[in-house]
């Protein structure tokens, strides 16, 4: 019995360590494309140009400027960072991939107006300068002296 669990618990270490090893395997990303002007972190605070074909880890980081765009590839999949972005390669990655199929943009589209052409006779709520001035006028009683 006790072979039984001793041999339980170091399948399980094993197991486990694996699972731990495969988390912290880095994943390398190739870049693909490079547009305006994108650099990365190549040690503490010496910052350089991405080219294309340079190979970034997972930590690397990246800084895109105004206007630029970052495509880099890796497992047959090509990953678009957006301008004005910095951080982590690995989470800049995670956060196009969430944002890329969501359907939010930025902008709205106007809808159709259900106001009719001919609906400009009528009174609407919003109180204007003219409207106020002619109901002040309706107030006042002007008496005309003989």
């Amino acid at each position: 019995m006790k072979k039984l669990m001793m041999a339980i618990l170091v399948l399980s270490t094993v197991v486990c360590s694996l699972a731990v090893f495969a988390e912290t395997v880095k994943t390398e990303y190739v870049v693909q494309s490079v547009t305006g002007k994108v650099d990365y972190e190549a040690s503490a605070g010496n910052w350089k140009a991405v080219t294309e074909g340079l190979k970034l880890s997972s930590t690397a980081v990246i800084n895109t400027g105004i206007n630029s765009r970052l495509i880099v590839k890796t497992d047959n999949r090509a990953i678009t960072i957006k301008p004005l972005q910095k951080g982590i390669l690995e989470d800049l990655v995670s956060k196009s991939i969430a944002t890329s199929g969501s359907g939010i943009t930025i902008g709205a589209k106007a809808n159709d107006s259900t106001v009719t052409a001919d609906s400009g006779a009528k009174r609407s709520n919003v109180s204007t300068a003219s409207t106020r001035a002619s109901q002040a006028t309706e107030d006042i009683v002007f008496e005309v002296g003989e």
